[in-house]
Protein backbone atom coordinates (compact mmCIF):
# COMPACT_ATOMS: atom_id res chain seq x y z
CA UNK A 1 0.00 0.00 0.00
CA UNK A 2 0.89 3.95 -0.41
CA UNK A 3 0.39 5.06 2.98
CA UNK A 4 -0.35 8.35 4.32
CA UNK A 5 1.71 9.48 7.74
CA UNK A 6 0.65 8.66 10.63
CA UNK A 7 -2.07 11.18 12.16
CA UNK A 8 -1.11 13.40 14.93
CA UNK A 9 -3.07 11.34 17.76
CA UNK A 10 -1.81 7.94 17.91
CA UNK A 11 -3.77 4.99 16.26
CA UNK A 12 -5.20 2.68 18.94
CA UNK A 13 -4.85 -0.94 18.48
CA UNK A 14 -6.07 -3.73 20.61
CA UNK A 15 -3.91 -6.75 19.60
CA UNK A 16 -5.86 -9.90 20.64
CA UNK A 17 -4.15 -13.08 20.78
CA UNK A 18 -5.40 -15.70 23.89
CA UNK A 19 -3.08 -17.72 23.13
CA UNK A 20 -0.14 -15.35 24.25
CA UNK A 21 0.49 -16.76 27.70
CA UNK A 22 -0.48 -20.80 26.93
CA UNK A 23 0.57 -21.96 23.48
CA UNK A 24 3.97 -21.15 21.55
CA UNK A 25 3.64 -20.95 17.91
CA UNK A 26 5.16 -18.47 16.00
CA UNK A 27 1.76 -16.69 15.79
CA UNK A 28 1.87 -15.96 19.82
CA UNK A 29 5.29 -15.23 19.73
CA UNK A 30 5.25 -12.58 16.89
CA UNK A 31 2.11 -11.06 19.08
CA UNK A 32 3.98 -11.11 22.24
CA UNK A 33 7.13 -9.85 20.54
CA UNK A 34 5.06 -7.23 18.54
CA UNK A 35 3.49 -5.66 21.60
CA UNK A 36 6.84 -5.36 22.71
CA UNK A 37 8.08 -4.11 20.01
CA UNK A 38 5.73 -1.18 19.30
CA UNK A 39 4.23 0.11 22.71
CA UNK A 40 7.23 2.66 22.81
CA UNK A 41 5.86 4.41 19.73
CA UNK A 42 4.45 7.65 19.78
CA UNK A 43 2.62 7.31 17.20
CA UNK A 44 0.02 3.69 18.28
CA UNK A 45 -1.62 3.61 21.79
CA UNK A 46 -1.01 -0.45 22.01
CA UNK A 47 -3.43 -2.37 24.03
CA UNK A 48 -2.54 -6.53 24.39
CA UNK A 49 -5.60 -8.97 25.24
CA UNK A 50 -3.62 -12.38 26.27
CA UNK A 51 -4.46 -15.85 27.56
CA UNK A 52 -2.73 -16.08 30.17
CA UNK A 53 -0.11 -14.21 32.65
CA UNK A 54 0.23 -11.03 35.29
CA UNK A 55 -1.94 -7.83 33.98
CA UNK A 56 0.20 -5.38 33.09
CA UNK A 57 -0.06 -1.35 32.26
CA UNK A 58 -1.34 -2.16 28.68
CA UNK A 59 -1.39 -6.61 29.31
CA UNK A 60 -5.16 -7.59 29.68
CA UNK A 61 -5.13 -11.21 30.43
CA UNK A 62 -8.52 -13.20 29.29
CA UNK A 63 -11.02 -14.88 30.56
CA UNK A 64 -11.02 -18.58 28.23
CA UNK A 65 -10.94 -21.89 28.16
CA UNK A 66 -7.07 -22.34 27.42
CA UNK A 67 -6.63 -24.90 24.55
CA UNK A 68 -4.39 -27.02 26.23
CA UNK A 69 -6.97 -27.70 29.23
CA UNK A 70 -9.55 -30.46 29.43
CA UNK A 71 -12.78 -28.06 29.05
CA UNK A 72 -12.08 -26.61 26.08
CA UNK A 73 -11.86 -30.30 24.50
CA UNK A 74 -15.18 -31.05 26.17
CA UNK A 75 -16.15 -28.13 24.81
CA UNK A 76 -14.84 -28.86 21.34
CA UNK A 77 -16.57 -31.95 21.37
CA UNK A 78 -19.99 -30.36 22.03
CA UNK A 79 -19.59 -27.99 19.13
CA UNK A 80 -17.66 -29.97 16.95
CA UNK A 81 -15.02 -28.22 16.66
CA UNK A 82 -10.84 -28.49 17.99
CA UNK A 83 -9.76 -26.88 21.73
CA UNK A 84 -8.27 -23.70 19.65
CA UNK A 85 -11.66 -22.97 18.37
CA UNK A 86 -13.03 -23.41 21.90
CA UNK A 87 -10.82 -20.95 23.35
CA UNK A 88 -11.52 -18.65 21.07
CA UNK A 89 -15.32 -18.59 21.15
CA UNK A 90 -14.94 -18.78 25.37
CA UNK A 91 -12.77 -15.41 24.86
CA UNK A 92 -15.77 -13.23 22.63
CA UNK A 93 -17.34 -11.77 25.99
CA UNK A 94 -14.34 -10.67 27.55
CA UNK A 95 -13.15 -9.36 24.09
CA UNK A 96 -16.26 -7.26 23.61
CA UNK A 97 -16.12 -5.74 27.16
CA UNK A 98 -12.44 -4.76 26.33
CA UNK A 99 -13.73 -2.82 23.05
CA UNK A 100 -16.59 -1.25 24.46
CA UNK A 101 -13.83 0.17 26.97
CA UNK A 102 -11.12 0.86 25.29
CA UNK A 103 -13.31 1.92 21.75
CA UNK A 104 -10.11 0.82 19.69
CA UNK A 105 -9.78 1.98 16.26
CA UNK A 106 -8.41 -1.12 15.17
CA UNK A 107 -9.10 -4.63 16.41
CA UNK A 108 -5.29 -6.73 15.63
CA UNK A 109 -5.77 -10.79 15.83
CA UNK A 110 -4.76 -13.43 13.68
CA UNK A 111 -7.43 -16.02 15.62
CA UNK A 112 -9.96 -15.91 12.33
CA UNK A 113 -12.75 -17.37 14.45
CA UNK A 114 -12.71 -14.81 16.77
CA UNK A 115 -12.27 -12.57 14.35
CA UNK A 116 -15.01 -13.71 12.28
CA UNK A 117 -17.32 -13.48 16.05
CA UNK A 118 -16.61 -9.57 16.00
CA UNK A 119 -16.83 -9.37 12.20
CA UNK A 120 -20.78 -11.01 12.63
CA UNK A 121 -21.09 -8.72 15.94
CA UNK A 122 -19.88 -5.87 15.19
CA UNK A 123 -23.16 -3.53 14.97
CA UNK A 124 -24.43 -4.70 18.30
CA UNK A 125 -21.08 -3.93 19.72
CA UNK A 126 -21.96 -0.32 19.07
CA UNK A 127 -18.45 0.61 18.54
CA UNK A 128 -16.61 1.64 15.21
CA UNK A 129 -13.51 -0.22 14.67
CA UNK A 130 -11.52 -1.60 11.80
CA UNK A 131 -10.41 -5.29 12.12
CA UNK A 132 -7.30 -6.51 10.92
CA UNK A 133 -6.50 -9.78 10.39
CA UNK A 134 -2.76 -10.92 10.79
CA UNK A 135 -2.54 -13.76 8.03
CA UNK A 136 0.36 -15.84 9.34
CA UNK A 137 -0.96 -18.78 9.35
CA UNK A 138 -2.00 -18.48 6.45
CA UNK A 139 -5.37 -18.91 5.50
CA UNK A 140 -6.51 -18.88 1.69
CA UNK A 141 -9.09 -16.01 0.06
CA UNK A 142 -11.67 -14.92 0.54
CA UNK A 143 -11.16 -12.46 3.08
CA UNK A 144 -14.77 -11.37 2.98
CA UNK A 145 -15.01 -11.18 6.80
CA UNK A 146 -12.60 -8.73 7.88
CA UNK A 147 -11.40 -5.38 6.69
CA UNK A 148 -7.72 -5.71 6.17
CA UNK A 149 -5.70 -8.16 6.05
CA UNK A 150 -1.86 -7.96 7.15
CA UNK A 151 0.70 -10.11 4.97
CA UNK A 152 3.69 -11.18 6.16
CA UNK A 153 5.42 -12.16 3.12
CA UNK A 154 4.31 -10.82 -0.87
CA UNK A 155 3.90 -14.47 -2.04
CA UNK A 156 0.71 -14.22 0.00
CA UNK A 157 -0.31 -10.89 -1.30
CA UNK A 158 -0.01 -12.08 -4.84
CA UNK A 159 -1.87 -15.39 -4.43
CA UNK A 160 -4.87 -13.06 -2.78
CA UNK A 161 -4.75 -11.11 -5.88
CA UNK A 162 -4.45 -13.52 -8.73
CA UNK A 163 -8.04 -14.92 -7.15
CA UNK A 164 -9.48 -11.33 -7.28
CA UNK A 165 -9.01 -9.80 -3.85
CA UNK A 166 -8.60 -5.49 -3.97
CA UNK A 167 -5.14 -4.69 -3.54
CA UNK A 168 -6.45 -2.16 -1.43
CA UNK A 169 -7.41 -4.60 1.43
CA UNK A 170 -3.81 -5.43 1.78
CA UNK A 171 -1.14 -4.52 3.84
CA UNK A 172 2.43 -6.45 3.46
CA UNK A 173 4.54 -6.06 6.53
CA UNK A 174 7.05 -8.78 7.67
CA UNK A 175 6.65 -10.56 10.75
CA UNK A 176 9.73 -8.27 13.33
CA UNK A 177 11.71 -9.88 16.00
CA UNK A 178 14.21 -8.82 18.94
CA UNK A 179 17.53 -8.93 17.93
CA UNK A 180 19.93 -10.47 20.14
CA UNK A 181 23.36 -9.59 20.40
CA UNK A 182 26.06 -10.78 17.83
CA UNK A 183 26.86 -14.19 17.88
CA UNK A 184 30.74 -14.76 18.78
CA UNK A 185 31.72 -18.83 18.54
CA UNK A 186 33.30 -19.52 21.83
CA UNK A 187 33.76 -23.74 21.76
CA UNK A 188 34.55 -23.52 25.93
CA UNK A 189 31.20 -21.20 26.53
CA UNK A 190 28.97 -24.07 24.06
CA UNK A 191 30.80 -27.13 25.63
CA UNK A 192 28.83 -25.55 28.97
CA UNK A 193 25.64 -24.89 27.51
CA UNK A 194 25.96 -28.63 26.09
CA UNK A 195 26.44 -29.94 29.25
CA UNK A 196 24.08 -28.12 30.92
CA UNK A 197 21.07 -29.14 28.39
CA UNK A 198 22.13 -32.92 28.27
CA UNK A 199 23.05 -32.16 24.73
CA UNK A 200 26.26 -34.82 23.31
CA UNK A 201 29.12 -32.34 23.74
CA UNK A 202 31.53 -34.84 21.16
CA UNK A 203 29.56 -34.14 18.04
CA UNK A 204 27.46 -31.89 15.45
CA UNK A 205 23.67 -30.97 16.99
CA UNK A 206 21.20 -30.40 14.06
CA UNK A 207 18.39 -28.75 15.86
CA UNK A 208 14.76 -28.39 14.70
CA UNK A 209 12.39 -26.15 16.42
CA UNK A 210 8.33 -27.01 16.05
CA UNK A 211 5.49 -28.95 16.09
CA UNK A 212 7.24 -32.03 16.32
CA UNK A 213 4.67 -34.11 14.59
CA UNK A 214 4.58 -35.71 10.48
CA UNK A 215 2.25 -32.76 9.70
CA UNK A 216 2.84 -29.65 8.67
CA UNK A 217 6.85 -29.55 10.25
CA UNK A 218 7.15 -32.80 8.86
CA UNK A 219 9.96 -33.95 11.17
CA UNK A 220 9.77 -37.66 10.04
CA UNK A 221 11.50 -36.79 6.86
CA UNK A 222 14.00 -34.60 9.47
CA UNK A 223 14.80 -38.42 10.82
CA UNK A 224 14.92 -40.56 7.99
CA UNK A 225 17.59 -38.20 6.15
CA UNK A 226 19.27 -37.98 9.18
CA UNK A 227 19.66 -41.76 9.05
CA UNK A 228 20.68 -41.88 6.12
CA UNK A 229 24.14 -40.05 7.20
CA UNK A 230 26.83 -42.68 7.81
CA UNK A 231 28.22 -43.08 11.82
CA UNK A 232 28.90 -41.56 14.14
CA UNK A 233 25.74 -39.40 13.03
CA UNK A 234 25.59 -35.92 14.14
CA UNK A 235 22.68 -35.35 17.55
CA UNK A 236 19.23 -34.42 16.31
CA UNK A 237 17.20 -32.04 18.89
CA UNK A 238 13.69 -31.48 18.27
CA UNK A 239 12.27 -28.83 19.96
CA UNK A 240 8.26 -27.65 19.90
CA UNK A 241 5.32 -28.79 20.82
CA UNK A 242 3.99 -31.94 21.34
CA UNK A 243 0.42 -34.11 21.13
CA UNK A 244 -0.22 -37.30 20.49
CA UNK A 245 0.80 -37.32 16.73
CA UNK A 246 4.25 -36.91 18.59
CA UNK A 247 4.72 -40.36 19.84
CA UNK A 248 5.08 -41.53 15.60
CA UNK A 249 7.92 -39.25 15.35
CA UNK A 250 9.90 -39.88 18.40
CA UNK A 251 8.94 -43.92 17.61
CA UNK A 252 10.69 -43.92 14.71
CA UNK A 253 13.75 -41.50 16.11
CA UNK A 254 14.21 -44.49 17.98
CA UNK A 255 14.23 -47.01 15.64
CA UNK A 256 16.04 -45.07 13.48
CA UNK A 257 19.02 -43.65 15.28
CA UNK A 258 18.96 -44.84 18.57
CA UNK A 259 17.89 -43.30 21.89
CA UNK A 260 21.14 -42.11 22.33
CA UNK A 261 21.41 -40.00 18.88
CA UNK A 262 18.10 -37.70 19.76
CA UNK A 263 16.28 -35.67 21.91
CA UNK A 264 12.36 -33.97 21.60
CA UNK A 265 11.63 -31.46 23.82
CA UNK A 266 9.03 -28.76 25.00
CA UNK A 267 10.55 -26.08 26.87
CA UNK A 268 9.50 -22.57 27.39
CA UNK A 269 9.81 -19.60 24.80
CA UNK A 270 12.85 -17.95 27.31
CA UNK A 271 14.61 -21.56 27.15
CA UNK A 272 14.64 -21.44 23.44
CA UNK A 273 17.89 -19.80 22.57
CA UNK A 274 20.10 -21.39 24.88
CA UNK A 275 19.47 -24.54 22.28
CA UNK A 276 20.21 -22.40 19.48
CA UNK A 277 23.40 -21.32 20.80
CA UNK A 278 24.29 -25.08 21.43
CA UNK A 279 23.47 -26.10 17.82
CA UNK A 280 25.51 -26.55 14.80
CA UNK A 281 23.12 -26.56 12.07
CA UNK A 282 19.23 -25.50 11.85
CA UNK A 283 16.33 -27.52 9.58
CA UNK A 284 13.30 -27.20 9.27
CA UNK A 285 11.58 -30.22 6.49
CA UNK A 286 8.19 -28.31 6.21
CA UNK A 287 7.40 -27.41 2.20
CA UNK A 288 5.39 -24.55 3.29
CA UNK A 289 5.26 -22.09 5.68
CA UNK A 290 3.19 -18.66 6.93
CA UNK A 291 6.33 -17.05 7.59
CA UNK A 292 8.64 -18.88 9.57
CA UNK A 293 9.92 -16.94 12.77
CA UNK A 294 12.02 -19.74 13.63
CA UNK A 295 14.37 -19.00 10.75
CA UNK A 296 15.30 -15.56 11.78
CA UNK A 297 15.87 -16.63 15.54
CA UNK A 298 18.57 -19.33 14.03
CA UNK A 299 20.16 -16.95 11.40
CA UNK A 300 20.38 -14.42 14.33
CA UNK A 301 22.45 -16.85 16.53
CA UNK A 302 24.45 -17.30 13.06
CA UNK A 303 23.38 -21.48 12.00
CA UNK A 304 23.60 -22.32 8.62
CA UNK A 305 20.11 -22.82 8.08
CA UNK A 306 18.34 -25.54 5.61
CA UNK A 307 14.89 -25.07 4.36
CA UNK A 308 12.72 -25.86 1.50
CA UNK A 309 12.60 -23.89 -1.67
CA UNK A 310 9.95 -22.12 -1.48
CA UNK A 311 8.87 -18.42 -2.16
CA UNK A 312 7.88 -17.51 0.97
CA UNK A 313 11.38 -19.10 2.85
CA UNK A 314 13.52 -17.41 -0.14
CA UNK A 315 11.92 -14.38 1.24
CA UNK A 316 12.54 -14.89 4.78
CA UNK A 317 16.36 -16.35 4.24
CA UNK A 318 17.24 -13.85 1.89
CA UNK A 319 20.31 -15.05 0.42
CA UNK A 320 21.07 -16.36 3.47
CA UNK A 321 19.80 -19.83 3.82
CA UNK A 322 20.35 -23.45 1.67
CA UNK A 323 17.51 -24.05 -0.29
CA UNK A 324 16.61 -27.64 -1.84
CA UNK A 325 13.74 -29.45 -2.77
CA UNK A 326 12.86 -31.32 0.64
CA UNK A 327 10.19 -33.02 -0.95
CA UNK A 328 12.77 -35.39 -2.55
CA UNK A 329 14.64 -38.40 -0.50
CA UNK A 330 18.14 -37.76 -0.21
CA UNK A 331 18.02 -33.78 -0.41
CA UNK A 332 18.16 -33.04 3.19
CA UNK A 333 20.97 -35.96 3.64
CA UNK A 334 23.16 -34.35 0.79
CA UNK A 335 22.95 -30.76 2.03
CA UNK A 336 23.52 -31.61 5.09
CA UNK A 337 26.74 -34.10 4.25
CA UNK A 338 28.05 -30.20 2.35
CA UNK A 339 27.41 -28.70 5.70
CA UNK A 340 28.78 -30.87 8.26
CA UNK A 341 32.06 -30.69 6.16
CA UNK A 342 32.81 -26.86 6.24
CA UNK A 343 34.20 -25.67 9.15
CA UNK A 344 32.93 -22.66 11.82
CA UNK A 345 33.24 -19.37 10.10
CA UNK A 346 32.23 -16.39 12.02
CA UNK A 347 32.40 -14.34 9.76
CA UNK A 348 29.64 -15.71 8.03
CA UNK A 349 28.02 -15.99 11.17
CA UNK A 350 28.07 -12.53 11.60
CA UNK A 351 26.58 -12.32 8.37
CA UNK A 352 23.21 -14.17 8.92
CA UNK A 353 22.86 -12.09 12.06
CA UNK A 354 23.22 -8.61 10.22
CA UNK A 355 20.72 -10.05 7.50
CA UNK A 356 18.06 -10.63 10.50
CA UNK A 357 18.84 -6.74 12.01
CA UNK A 358 18.98 -4.84 9.30
CA UNK A 359 15.36 -6.38 8.10
CA UNK A 360 13.19 -7.59 10.74
CA UNK A 361 14.69 -5.95 13.75
CA UNK A 362 11.68 -4.25 15.16
CA UNK A 363 13.12 -0.37 15.43
CA UNK A 364 13.27 -1.04 11.45
CA UNK A 365 10.13 -2.02 11.13
CA UNK A 366 8.16 0.34 13.83
CA UNK A 367 7.10 2.99 10.73
CA UNK A 368 5.61 -0.20 8.79
CA UNK A 369 3.62 -1.31 11.24
CA UNK A 370 2.62 2.48 12.39
CA UNK A 371 1.77 3.30 9.01
CA UNK A 372 -0.58 -0.02 8.24
CA UNK A 373 -2.60 0.84 11.77
CA UNK A 374 -3.20 4.33 11.00
CA UNK A 375 -4.30 3.14 7.61
CA UNK A 376 -6.66 0.63 8.68
CA UNK A 377 -7.58 2.69 11.40
CA UNK A 378 -10.09 4.21 8.50
CA UNK A 379 -8.18 7.35 6.97
CA UNK A 380 -8.80 7.68 3.16
CA UNK A 381 -5.46 6.38 1.25
CA UNK A 382 -4.62 5.30 -1.98
CA UNK A 383 -3.46 1.45 -1.65
CA UNK A 384 -0.90 -0.72 -3.35
CA UNK A 385 1.64 -2.42 -2.68
CA UNK A 386 3.75 -2.00 0.73
CA UNK A 387 6.88 -3.92 2.15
Amino acid sequence: MTLQAPPTNPTKVLFCCTGVGIFNRGIESFFREAFDGLTASPDLDTWLIKGRGKPGERELPAWCLPRTRRPARWVGRIIRRDSYVAEQLSSFPFVVHQIRRLRPDVVFYSDSNLGFQLFRWRKQIGVRFRLLFSNGGPCRPPFDRTDFVHQVAPYYLDQAVQVGEPVAKHFVVPYGISVCASPVFDERSRRMDRERLGIPVDRAVVLTVGWISRIHKRMHYLVEELARLPTPRPFLQMLGAMDESSREVIDLAERLLGRDNFSARSVPYNEVFDYYRSADIFALASLQEGFGRVYLEALMHGLPVIAHRHPVMEYVLGGQGYLGDLSRTGELTDILSDLLSQPIDQERMLLRWRSVRERFNWPVLVPQYADMFASAAGLKTECGRNG
